[in-house]
């Protein structure tokens, strides 16, 4: 028969086991955020609250070349990670993955035009290609040497000067 001291002993000791699976369960969702943080770009990574040892971790993950080596180092990652305030590394990605909505939502709001410029100076000949396509009445050569002043200016001065030369140039060929 117990007694009620036994009994006490029991009800503290169950309050504090985890169990194997429970444990398991952790250790796979920090693997998964393991994950994340290694598709992370290097500057966001150094921006995140976390250790030397995790960094380097995370760095070291894309220097094994086998398949069970990358396993294997996912497990070391999310052991390192243990050692982290994992909720306050959440919350960062969080908040910047609000700020990057926000600039998603402010950049669609945008002025079309200043879309259509911006598409012109990344994908330089083959944006140029597809409007010439949609408006035959654009100078494609014109075009083509307005896209390529604002990708050469050096300056911001000569930059925005030729951003400006560039859109009022779509302006009167597309508002026509």
């Amino acid at each position: 028969m117990m007694n009620n001291q036994d009994k006490n002993q029991t009800d503290t000791t169950d309050e504090a086991f985890v169990s194997k699976t429970q444990l398991k369960k952790e250790s796979k969702a920090l693997q998964a955020f393991g994950k994340e943080l290694i598709a992370m770009p290097e500057t966001k990574l150094m921006q995140l609250p976390l250790n030397e040892t995790t960094l380097r971790a995370v760095r070291d993950y894309h220097r094994q070349s086998g398949n069970i080596a990358r396993k294997r180092h996912l497990s070391y990652i999310g052991k390192c990670l243990r050692n982290e305030d994992a909720e306050a590394v959440k919350e960062f990605l969080r908040e910047d993955k609000f700020s990057q909505l926000r600039s998603q939502v402010a950049e669609t709001k945008a002025d079309p035009l200043d879309k259509m410029v911006r598409d012109l100076q990344e994908k330089g000949d083959q944006q140029v290609q597809i409007l010439v396509e949609q408006n035959a009445a654009i100078d494609r050569q014109a075009l083509r040497q307005l896209v390529r002043n604002t990708n050469s200016a050096k300056d911001d001065v000569k930059r925005k000067a030729a951003e400006s030369k560039l859109r009022s140039f779509l302006e009167n060929y597309l508002v026509d």
